[in-house]
């Protein structure tokens, strides 16, 4: 009787990529983002996050290698 709708998976896409783009001109601050530089590898790692994909399906995108070394910064402590 009630049918429960699900966000067209399209429109989910979009939102992800909406709040990577937003994220990307924080940081960027004044900076063009054509102009803004940034590590191919952190940009993918960011994009599997926002779209919470499962470590395995982590793994299928960034590749065993990226993600290992993705994994690997991650657990390090940052220098700043």
């Amino acid at each position: 009787m009630f049918q429960t709708t699900h966000p067209h998976p399209q429109m989910q896409v979009i939102t992800h990529l909406s709040r990577f783009r937003q994220h990307w001109q924080e940081a960027a601050g004044d900076q063009s983002l054509i102009e803004t530089e940034g590590n191919v590898g952190l940009i993918l790692a960011d994009l599997v996050n926002s779209f919470g994909l499962t470590h395995h399906e982590q793994l299928v995108v960034l590749g065993p290698e990226l993600f290992e070394e993705v994994k690997e910064m991650l657990a390090t402590p940052s220098r700043n």
